[in-house]
């Protein structure tokens, strides 16, 4: 029994068909990380700022709870309010404090390193002797100091452009209540029950309103943030790398050929 054997010819096709799909694979690889690049971000799905508390309101209705005079009771609730808002700056700082590890622009800048590794790898594996000068060149292109030296100065200006509002935007969020029992009586019960007129307050819609500003404010600071942060990139790094791409592609065909 006779084994087939392959033609010199057919094995040489065979092989340049096999090196042909490796280098196919090795650029589409690049390509797509380089592509990819763009889409680098601050990697925050949801930023909020949601408050802890278990004192919110003083009820009127009680004479123990109640309190005797609308200025007493606008005194307390302001300053329970004070160290929620307190509370609110610190949980809003967790993403806009540069210096923050949970911050926009550190995710961002660990975000973007991830990448740019993973791509030089990619990139690595296309070296051959006909690309090694043009993959040096390309490499060079894979830094992120001036992406990062940009992002540096929007983070510093969208910090400036999108703050928590003032404390004293949410006093008159402060809902007060008044409780007179004069209401239901006439003549003299009528004044005797002025004396017992008593006062109360619930924080629960300001500190729905901090929750909400701040949610918004991180929400359009990310947005803009994540923006610019794709102009960047792609004027440093994804433009100047896709105009090489061709020639890398060019250079490793014709070492198949």
């Amino acid at each position: 029994m006779k084994h087939k054997t392959m033609e010199p010819q057919g094995e040489i096709l065979g092989l340049l068909s096999c090196l042909e799909v490796f280098m196919d694979k090795r650029f589409v690889k690049v390509k797509n990380l380089v592509r990819d690049l763009d889409g680098c971000n601050s990697g925050v799905l949801f930023p909020h700022v949601f408050l802890d508390y278990d004192k919110w309101q003083r009820l009127p209705y009680t004479w123990e709870e109640g309190l005797p005079t609308k200025l007493a009771a606008v005194c307390e609730a302001e300053k329970l309010l004070r160290p929620l808002y307190r509370q609110a700056e610190q949980k809003f700082r967790h993403y806009t404090d540069p210096r923050s590890p949970d911050s926009f622009l550190l995710r961002f800048q660990a975000t973007l390193n991830g990448h740019l590794s993973e791509l030089r790898e990619a990139l690595g594996r296309c070296r051959t002797q006909d690309t090694a000068a043009l993959v040096n060149r390309i490499g060079i292109l894979l830094t992120p100091e001036q992406v990062f030296q940009d992002m540096e100065q929007v983070h510093a200006e969208l910090t400036a452009a999108y703050p928590l509002p003032e404390l004293t935007r949410y006093f008159g969020h402060i809902e007060y209540m008044r409780y007179d029992p004069s209401e239901w009586e006439e003549g003299f019960l009528k004044l005797v029950s002025k004396a017992f007129i008593r006062h109360g307050y619930n924080l629960l819609p300001a500190i729905s309103q901090i929750e909400e500003d701040a949610g918004n404010q991180l929400a359009a600071f990310q947005k803009a943030f994540d923006t610019q942060a794709a102009i960047s990139i792609s004027k440093h790094i994804t433009a100047p790398v896709q105009a090489k791409l061709p020639v890398l592609r060019e250079l490793l065909e014709r070492a198949v050929i």
